[in-house]
């Protein structure tokens, strides 16, 4: 037998409109009824149904529908089948709801870009001493200002806003520079996700002249002292201090050594994790080869110079600054670029083989400087060696005495 019939037959209410009634199915006392249509385009003949009278559909609605298709069908101007209006209806839902999602992601806020975007992948790309600082100028100064910003609104005048507060909180223009650095990394960050167009608004902020060259150095009887009182307080500190000094690389270089980058039998530690991104092997000083045979070895991927707890340095050893501070090595200095720092270990490297008559393009190719530039940054010449240039100078000019014109009167000649 076949599947019972849930509805009276098809009735035709008027040319092109046909309906039926539900057996079971209500629309308040009385039947529920469904709506069709019938009619022909280009020959064709078209069956469609409308809906049910509890949704809406009546009698005149459906008349106006079919009057509409009719009218669409003469003058060729829109859809001239139900098919192809439920079509373009979607369509435009679709174009609607994408346009919206558009708008949405145009107008995300510098802390919802931050969080879900850029700071996840600053923290996969970079050095953990790199995010953590871009992690700092984002809470302390770009977050507080800005954070509920839509990031494409982000202008000049809200930049000057948080340049006048830096100032005023007496910042170096350095710091000020990095913060803004933070900010147009996230900046192109967004704009390489379509999100921002053109030059971050930090191009146009004017902090001037920026002298931030650091002119500390340690003397050989600073470092003495400075490596004996870390190792007092802290031997995993005094190890990785060392390492730096006796190498000349970056906290994070060093920071990265595996026991797979020490060569024992060839005296050399590989420095991969680079700032520029190329390895260079840096050959062991025998304190270092010492220190490295006096400790337990891991495997090849275990990291050289751990903390108290086993893990990776990724700042300065807070061991280190405590013991700067005991030795009162930055009591009476005011100027930043006086002040010794963790990077202050580099620049004293470099220092001590200049002094010791090193060629500079060796010291270059062992502190993986791109240009000979970078050395004048790093090393400064000792006072005693300034004194024996002015000294050899002396000597030179006493050789043939010169020959000394009285100005004064020559001058007033000419006058």
């Amino acid at each position: 037998m076949g599947k019972e019939r849930d509805h009276t037959p098809w009735v035709t209410v008027e040319r092109g409109i046909r309906k039926y009634d539900h057996l079971t199915r209500k629309h308040g006392l009385k039947p529920d009824v469904y709506y069709a249509l019938r009619y022909r385009v280009e020959g064709k003949r078209y069956e469609e149904g409308l809906g049910w009278a509890s949704q809406g559909w009546t009698l005149e609605r459906a008349r106006l529908t079919l009057a509409e298709l009719m009218i669409a069908k003469k003058t060729g101007a829109g859809e001239v089948t139900l098919r192809e209006r439920r079509v373009k209806a979607q369509e435009e839902r679709e174009e609607a709801k994408r346009q919206q999602e558009a708008r949405k992601r145009l107008a995300v806020t510098l802390n919802a870009y931050w969080h879900s975007n850029y700071f996840p992948d600053s923290k996969q790309t970079k050095a953990p001493e790199t995010w953590r600082k871009e992690e700092s100028n984002f809470k302390t100064w770009l977050s507080p200002a800005l954070g509920g910003t839509p990031l494409r609104d982000i202008a000049k005048a809200d930049l000057d806003a948080i340049k006048g507060k830096m100032v005023t909180a007496g910042l170096a223009k350095r710091t000020i520079q990095l913060v803004f650095a933070t900010m147009r990394a996230v900046w192109n960050h967004a704009r390489g996700n379509k999100l921002v167009g053109g030059d971050c608004p930090t191009q146009e902020i004017k902090l001037g002249k920026i002298n931030n060259a650091r002119n500390r150095t340690l003397s050989s009887t600073e470092a003495h002292d400075l490596l004996e009182e870390i190792l007092r307080l802290d031997k995993n500190a005094w190890a990785f201090t060392l390492a730096c000094l006796h190498t000349g690389g970056r906290l994070s270089e060093v920071a990265h050594v595996t026991w797979g980058q020490v060569n024992m039998n060839e005296r050399h530690i590989t420095l991969v994790h680079t700032k520029t991104g190329k390895p260079r092997a840096v050959p062991m000083t025998e304190t270092l080869l010492t220190l490295l045979c006096d400790m337990p070895q891991g495997q090849a991927q275990d990291f050289v110079f751990t903390n108290a707890h086993g893990k990776q340095w990724t700042s300065m050893p807070a061991n280190f600054r405590k013991a700067v501070a005991n030795l009162k090595l930055n009591e009476g200095r005011s100027d930043p670029r006086e002040v010794l720092v963790f990077h202050s270990l580099r620049h004293s490297a470099a220092s001590m083989l200049l002094d010791a008559g090193e060629n500079v393009r060796t010291i270059q190719e062992i502190f993986g400087w791109s240009t000979l530039a970078m050395l004048q940054r790093y090393t400064h010449p000792t006072d005693e060696k300034k004194q024996r240039a002015m000294s050899n100078l002396d000597i030179k000019l006493k050789q043939q005495p010169a020959s000394i014109h009285a100005f004064s009167s020559t001058h007033k000649n000419r006058a």
